[in-house]
């Protein structure tokens, strides 16, 4: 039996966000499981590493550092990018977007790296500054 559109969200839900949905979240919830994580990141046009990517870009771009701070946590823990792409990240916005944008940006990666790296302290890139 196909892996139904419900299956496949709350899959890509718990893989991306790193838990599984809350309960009780009503309509806006199931609309997410469903549609956006169902959906949009189940195709198979980008991969999941792209989409975080357009993401992060999204979010520094709309000064969010509320879900900036949670995606960008999400990204190092999945291994879908390291500290240094999320440095190099920051600062190619930084260039297209603008500098306070992109600051904003530069604090959430660094609270994120410094998460990242206290809690797995063999990830810690090499005294050269490579990863």
């Amino acid at each position: 039996m196909s892996e139904g559109r419900r299956e496949r969200g709350e899959r890509l839900f718990r893989e991306i966000v790193g838990a599984p949905p809350a309960k009780g979240g009503g309509d806006f919830l199931d609309i997410t499981i469903e549609h956006l994580f169902g959906e949009v990141w189940a195709r198979d046009d980008l991969s999941v590493r792209d989409r975080r990517l357009v993401t992060l870009t999204v979010l520094i771009t709309l000064g969010q550092s509320g879900p900036l701070a949670f995606h960008m946590q999400h990204a190092l823990e999945s291994g879908d990018l390291t500290p240094r792409e999320l440095n190099g990240l920051v600062i190619h916005l930084a260039h297209y977007a603008g500098w306070p944008l992109a600051t904003a940006g530069h604090m959430a990666a660094a609270a994120a790296i410094g998460k990242f790296e206290t809690a797995h302290p063999e990830k810690r890139p090499e005294p050269d500054g490579t990863t």
